[in-house]
């Protein structure tokens, strides 16, 4: 039997693709521990858990699994994931804010043939802001919680955990079938937990028939290996959802970003002295190329607009600024951008609510992303500096992951 040390935040329902930490000062609110209950996620794929306090979508403070002392008075960009696991796999979560989103980044690299293995769940906070010592089970089911109580639930242990396991592995193969149709890591992760709730709510009385097995394992497997072939994304299903999520050439052509200005050969796309690769750059250098819109809650009159946007890890970021000619920009570079555009290094509710500067940015060829930096981190060479623009965040990030990429001619 499968021990239940295993994340299971409530309803997996939406994803969001941002970044952890930052804040004012919180030294009026009461220090809470929370507690994360692991059911259905090994604990050996589990990379990161942060809150995503600017629901950026990133853990920007790389593993955070180690017990931490927090002083009255710390502020939340010192104590916004403080985290540590007990023996019986439960995650304690303190912090000021328990309402705030949670991440749990996952690697699983002999299964997930992308992006390094790697891949977020993103979570609703507890709704509680005062009580501690509460507990939050964190699951995979994008179902109603009636719905998925049929499955988390089931009367035989076995097959709980049989179907836990299943789960989570169609999971990561649906996650493979949109990558490999050429779907960003994003709307591959989105897509497949929506048609996988789908096929959840659609085939609830299932969950009925696993329970009427008994203790017959073959019986159990039989009808875990039904519910299993629905959720597995087929090739029509891909369709379908590469028709949704990939505009057509006519509506990628009223894209809403600024007006380029085209550099001889059309091999990349120059904003003054920045440089936006192309997708052949990009793909030819390690990264990946794709469509994105902003967020609903992105806060900004821009929400909702379509954006195209080169991703990579640092290293592969380095490599496609070479073959645009140009360099991947210094942290000081970067942050100049902000400030030039008459924004506030992580003054997030000014940045976001002035017109003037989120234009600004926009025209300079940035979208709401984060961008990498050729800034390591002092402390942790594995890490580099990354600048959001959207809010004017300063974070740091784990080298291996895909982040927007820009580069710079005629300086760093």
């Amino acid at each position: 039997m499968i021990k239940k040390i295993f994340i299971s935040l409530g309803m997996v329902l939406l994803l969001s693709f941002t970044s952890c930490g930052g804040g004012s000062s919180e030294e009026a609110k009461a220090l809470l521990q929370k507690i994360l209950q692991f059911v259905g996620i090994p604990q050996e794929i589990v990379v990161n858990i942060c809150q995503d306090e600017n629901r950026d979508g990133i853990c920007g403070g790389g593993e955070l699994f180690t017990k931490v002392t927090i002083n009255k008075g710390d502020s939340v960009d010192d104590i916004w994931a403080k985290i540590s696991l007990t023996e019986d796999g439960r995650y304690f979560l303190e912090t000021y804010d328990a309402t705030l989103p949670i991440l749990v980044e996952l690697q699983d690299v002999a299964k997930i043939d992308y992006d390094d293995g790697k891949f977020t769940l993103a979570f609703d906070g507890f709704t509680s802001k005062e009580d501690d010592n509460e507990t939050k089970e964190v699951s995979i089911f994008a179902i109603s919680t009636t719905e998925a109580d049929k499955f988390r639930t089931l009367q035989n242990q076995e097959a709980q955990d049989k179907f836990y396991t299943t789960l989570l592995n169609d999971l990561e193969t649906n996650i493979n079938t949109l990558r490999a149709n050429e779907l960003d890591k994003q709307t591959a992760m989105s897509a497949t937990i929506k048609e996988m709730g789908d096929e959840t709510k659609a085939n609830q009385a299932q969950a009925d028939k696993i329970n009427g097995c008994d203790n017959n394992q073959t019986c159990v497997d039989e009808e875990i290996k039904k519910i299993s072939n629905e959720l597995i994304i087929t090739d029509s299903e891909v369709a379908e959802i590469k028709a949704k999520e990939q505009p057509s050439q006519e509506t990628s052509a009223t894209l809403s970003e600024p007006t380029p200005t085209p550099v001889a050969g059309g091999e990349e796309i120059q904003y003054g002295q920045w440089v936006k690769p192309s997708r052949s750059v990009c793909e030819s250098s390690g990264g990946n190329y794709g469509e994105f819109t902003t967020s609903a809650d992105d806060g900004t009159k821009y929400e909702g607009t379509l954006y195209t946007e080169c991703w990579a890890n640092w290293e592969n970021a380095h490599t496609i600024c070479s073959a645009t000619g140009g360099v991947l920009p210094n942290n000081e570079t970067l942050k100049a951008v902000v400030t030039d555009c008459g924004g506030v290094i992580d003054d997030y509710e000014n940045n976001r609510n002035s017109e003037s500067y989120q234009a600004c940015y926009r025209e300079k060829g940035f979208t709401s992303s984060y961008y990498w930096s050729s800034t390591s981190d002092a402390s942790d060479s594995s890490n580099a500096w990354i600048v959001n623009f959207s809010n004017g965040h300063v974070d740091w990030n784990d080298k291996t992951y895909e982040l927007s990429v820009r580069c710079v001619r005629g300086g760093q």
